[in-house]
């Protein structure tokens, strides 16, 4: 349950719930950037949480989109918009290198 009330708690809902979504590093596991969204959103919501007025409304406009860029990227949404050559991918000099990086 969240701490925060009105549109201040929506926003850390929906923060909440994209960074739960943020997938794990396949090639570096130890690495978690799921960690350091939540390390950014405990301090961006403290600080939140101390200021009225237009700055608030300002702020949470900008966490809003946030919220929607991550939402975005955890989606996949910009991979199926801006797709990578196959020459990227799979380079000639050495073929399934990436692909066994994953594996």
């Amino acid at each position: 349950m969240s701490r925060y009330t009105g549109k201040l708690g929506e926003l850390h809902s929906a923060y909440t719930r994209v960074v739960s979504l943020w997938p794990v590093d396949k090639l570096r596991p130890s690495h978690c950037y799921k960690n350091v969204l939540n390390q950014q959103m405990n301090l961006k919501f403290e600080k939140l949480s101390t200021i009225h007025g237009t700055q608030l409304n300002q702020e949470l406009d900008r966490i809003e989109q946030e919220i929607t860029a991550l939402n975005n990227l955890v989606k996949s949404k910009y991979r199926f918009q801006n797709k990578v050559s196959e020459d990227i991918t799979n380079p000639a000099s050495h073929r399934g290198y990436y692909t066994k990086l994953l594996e």
